[in-house]
């Protein structure tokens, strides 16, 4: 906890300095405070307004409270004022170690002295706990070397696509996707990043999105105009929960290449690809009819850019472009020019391609080698071909676009364009068939597995036909399960030579019962998609039908219809949630249910109740007020919540959730919070002081009680003010209505109000009770309630007969002497005489006093002089003389010779309240021969 300097008193803060920090990498909009990933990674700073009106030597402290306990991070001092505007304090992953709620403040204490100003607290939610990952998001214009360029189709002005696959078991409806892309100079995500391609992009998730994945169109203009040689892309995509990151891809990249060689900076794009106009294909030059057959005389070579084990990628066919790389030949002239020319293998005639192709201004030619982009369309499987077709590709080099043409080596590539399951002559798709054999499978017709078969058989072993045209063992089968408008893909992979592959049978979950269909196509290595096959029955589903849960809960104290809040004062009975089991459908024995309350505006906020065994009855869930307060506490207004319940079955995910019903729940209090909630008797609040005109806290002497009073409450230096809001009401007694309610017009630490005679006049002897309440003015619930105050109350004293004593000739001298002692030479006794009266029946014990004083007013009591003495009342013809006082008492009054002092003496019964009035005389109890009483000499 905080401890407070020596020099430094706590006192109410100002209010006037201390804004609200603030985090870096965490938006203010975020009441929780969600802490990112990477800054838990590597830590932020915290930003704090540098406040008005500094002073010399200001004291800082910046504090974090985590569970309850808090730690000072930083206490800085500054001599001298500042100029800067905000002051940044790092806040390291070692701060941001623990999982939970975490809250920072700052203290500032002006002058290291003073009245300190106390900041907001600022939330964060820290969750280190691993995310769900899934496959990266796939690019999918991209050449399989990974490549955007000037031939990407559609043309890259469009944008690129980027595919984020199906997130079945990963992501639900409502979730938020948010794909973020990030530009590099580099082509492999590496090095500094090109800020201005930064882009971040949110969609709020749909089942259908879910199920089949989406696509995602990232702008050309600011996100990939500028990365235009050899550069490249990363991107991810992450599933949020309501602010809370929940799931992440793995990262995946794109290289980016708009960059003609020969020529600076980006060319213009086109589905075809443009060229530079230095370097061009133009019509076929007409020449005289070549004689080549072989590579003989080889000039310049050349090679096939990107082939895979010599075939041609189905990415070429659907860019329509083939790169070749032809090296520069020697002795180059500017009107350079090649023919390219190509056959199938075997074939003995050459075709010519339709362009010829110029180079260009030798200066202006790129390094070797050049790349040259041939009509792939040209090179397709051809129907005739009895397997994949061998096309064998050259060019002639003709110096200055003239003379014989220079051959070059001649280079094959083959074309396999036909899908799995495809016939050629002419080529045509064909669905293929049968449906796959469910190995162990129930028996027909109906072939109905349950729940027990699912339990019993982990997988589910279905054998497919492999044996159509053209089948690889690298063959891709994809298999999809089917019921009415729900179809998932369940397999994608490749399978063996007898056709057997396996599907997890807790794949049959996620459908609803009834008949469960299969589809499913074979696409090959280069990516030539097969027909998919007819949707067939495989089988019939018979599950435990998940529950339902139809209606909200009941919470009887919010009736009707939730609109009743629920105050402190409601939690001295039990608070219940009913869950109707009229509202529950398809329930079973061992289903759990529970109870869930949510603040709906941050619903990483809840509490759940214990879980109950359904029992095809109502069940009941206590609300204690420890459930709510203080999760749900808001000092400032009333709070909605929303209550559900949900009804949890082994196996089943996710859970039955029913509607969700809104009530309010109001934990207001004015004045210290209670300690012991919902207790509302509250020990903290500072108890009232009652005083009467005789101005002794608490004593109500019995001259008070005819005359105004006053009732005054003084909070304590740390207890929040009284506001204009609040209203104090005041009592005495018993009494159930206020004798006075406060309200401030502004904020007060504290009160005085007059308590009026007719009110001090009910005040009970020998005590009595003040208390207050304290409230918002208006509410009429959470009524704080100091505890009572004891106030001893005097009783107004009844009047006895003044009691006589011996006085020997009272005309002359009206003195008390040893005449008036019941002994002179013994006991040394005062004798007060007692008139017989109806007030002091026979037995009524009284109480005789005597006091010496040194002034005639007896108001100057001198020590050693003060007794009393009881008396029992005798019989009516019994005199009654009451002795008070000793020898040692009356030698005190008159320690010496011609000492002066006055003698008070008085009687009381019935424990004071009744009493007569006291006697003053002169004493005197030492004669002219300055003897005592008991004749001992008086000292000079």
């Amino acid at each position: 906890m905080i401890s407070t300097p020596t020099n430094q008193t706590t006192k109410t803060p100002i209010g006037v300095l201390a804004q609200p920090l603030s985090v870096e990498g965490i938006e203010d909009s975020d009441l929780a405070g969600h802490v990112p990933r990477e800054i838990l990674k590597t830590g932020t700073r915290i930003v704090i307004p540098y406040w008005l009106d500094p002073l010399p030597n200001d004291r800082l402290w910046v504090i974090k409270r985590q569970n309850g306990v808090e730690d000072t991070l930083y206490n800085v001092k500054y001599p001298t004022p500042l100029t800067d505007k905000e002051l940044y304090f790092d806040l390291t992953p070692t701060h941001l170690a623990v999982d939970g709620s975490m809250f920072l403040y700052y203290v500032l204490w002006k002058g290291d002295g003073g009245n300190d100003d106390r900041s907001p607290d600022r939330k964060l939610t820290i969750d280190h706990t691993p995310l769900l990952t899934f496959l990266e998001p796939l690019a999918v214009h991209a050449t399989l070397w990974g490549y955007l360029n000037n031939n990407t189709n559609p043309p890259l002005t469009s944008g690129a696509t980027l595919r984020v696959r199906p997130l079945i078991n990963i992501a639900l409806p409502g979730y938020v996707a948010v794909i973020i892309w990030r530009g590099y100079r580099s082509l492999n995500g590496s090095g500094p990043e090109v800020t201005e391609v930064y882009g971040r992009w949110e969609k709020i998730l749909s089942e259908t999105d879910i199920t089949n994945g989406f696509n995602h169109v990232v702008p050309f203009q600011k996100h990939i105009s500028s990365l235009f040689d050899n550069d490249s892309a990363v991107f991810i995509c992450q599933l949020f929960d309501g602010g809370r990151i929940i799931a992440g891809s793995e990262q995946g990249l794109v290289k980016i290449d708009q960059k003609i060689p020969g020529k600076p900076g980006p060319s213009g794009l086109n589905a075809q690809g443009d060229t530079l106009m230095t370097m061009q294909f133009v019509p076929k030059v007409q020449r005289s009819t070549s004689t080549v057959s072989s590579g003989g005389g080889v000039l310049s070579t050349f090679a096939i850019n990107g082939l895979i084990n010599g075939f041609i990628p189905k990415a070429m066919f659907d860019t329509k472009a083939l790169i070749v790389d032809v090296d520069r030949p020697p002795d180059e002239l500017e009107q350079d020019s090649m023919d390219f020319k190509y056959r199938e293998k075997g074939s003995l005639a050459w075709i010519d391609y339709p362009e010829t192709f110029f180079l260009g201004p030798v200066a202006s030619r790129p390094p070797t080698p050049i790349p040259v982009t041939l009509n792939a369309d040209l090179f397709k499987e051809l129907a005739t071909s009895l397997g994949p077709t061998v096309w064998e590709i050259m060019f002639e080099f003709f110096k200055d676009n003239g003379g014989n043409g220079d051959p070059s080596n001649i280079v094959e590539a083959i074309s396999d364009d036909t899908a799995p399951v495809n016939t050629k002559n002419p080529p045509r798709k064909i669905k293929p068939t049968p449906v796959p054999n469910f190995a162990n499978g129930t028996p027909l017709p109906q072939r109905i597995i349950d729940k027990t078969w699912i339990d019993a058989n982990t997988d589910m072993n279905f054998t497919v036909s492999v044996g159509y045209f053209g089948r690889r063992p690298d063959d891709m089968l994809t298999v999809w399960l089917i019921s009415g408008m729900q179809k998932v893909q369940v397999y994608n992979a490749t399978v063996n030579a007898t056709g057997a592959f396996s599907i997890p049978s807790s794949a049959l979950l996620q459908f609803l019962n009834g008949r469960v269909n299969m589809s499913y196509r074979w696409d090959d290595w280069l990516a030539n998609q097969g027909e998919e096959s007819v949707s067939t029955p495989i089988l019939t589903l018979a599950l435990p039908q998940a529950p339902l849960a139809k209606k909200a809960p009941l919470v009887p104290k919010t009736d009707p219809n939730y609109t009743t809040p629920l105050y402190w004062e409601d939690f001295a009975n039990a608070i219940t949630a009913i869950v109707e089991n009229a509202f529950i459908e398809h329930a079973e024995p061992g289903d759990q249910v529970f109870a869930v309350i949510t603040d709906p505006l941050d619903v990483t906020n809840f509490f759940e109740t214990a879980k109950q065994p359904w029992a095809n009855a109502n069940l009941s869930f206590d609300l204690d007020f420890a459930d709510l307060y203080p999760k749900f506490a808001n000092t400032d207004d009333p709070m909605d919540l929303t209550i559900h319940y949900e009804i949890e079955r082994a196996g089943l995910t996710p859970n039955a959730v029913s509607p969700t019903a809104t009530f309010t729940f109001d934990s207001r209090v004015a004045g210290v919070i209670p300690p012991n909630p919902p207790d509302l008797e509250n020990p903290d609040l500072q108890l009232p002081v009652v005083t009467g005109v005789s101005n002794v806290p608490d004593v109500i002497a019995a001259t008070d009680r005819d005359k105004p009073g006053t009732f005054t409450v003084k909070n304590g230096l740390t207890d929040p003010d009284i506001l204009p809001e609040h209203e104090v009401k005041c009592y005495l007694g018993n009494a159930t209505i206020p004798f006075e309610t406060f309200s401030p017009l502004v904020a007060v630490q504290g009160f005085s109000v007059p308590i009026p005679a007719n009110v001090m006049a009910t005040l009970t002897p020998p005590s009595d009770t003040a208390r207050y309440t304290i409230e918002i003015t208006g509410l009429g619930k959470n009524v704080n309630k100091s505890l009572t105050k004891t106030v001893v109350v005097n009783q107004i004293p009844v009047v006895l007969p003044d009691p006589t004593i011996r006085i020997r000739n009272p005309a002359v001298r009206d003195y008390i002497e040893c005449y008036g002692m019941r002994s002179p030479t013994s006991g040394y006794v005062l004798g007060l005489q007692v008139a017989k009266t109806t007030l002091l029946p026979q037995g009524t014990i009284i109480t005789a006093h005597f006091e010496a004083h040194s002034n005639a007013t007896g108001n100057a009591l001198i020590t050693g002089t003060a007794n009393s003495a009881t008396y029992t009342i005798q019989a009516a013809n019994i005199p009654d003389v009451a002795g008070v006082g000793t020898a040692a008492n009356f030698k005190a009054a008159q320690p010496r010779q011609g000492a002066l002092a006055w003698g008070k003496y008085w009687i009381t019964a019935q424990n004071g309240l009744q009493s007569s009035t006291p006697v003053i005389k002169p004493l005197d109890t030492i004669n002219s021969s300055f003897q005592y009483c008991d004749l001992a000499l008086a000292p000079v």
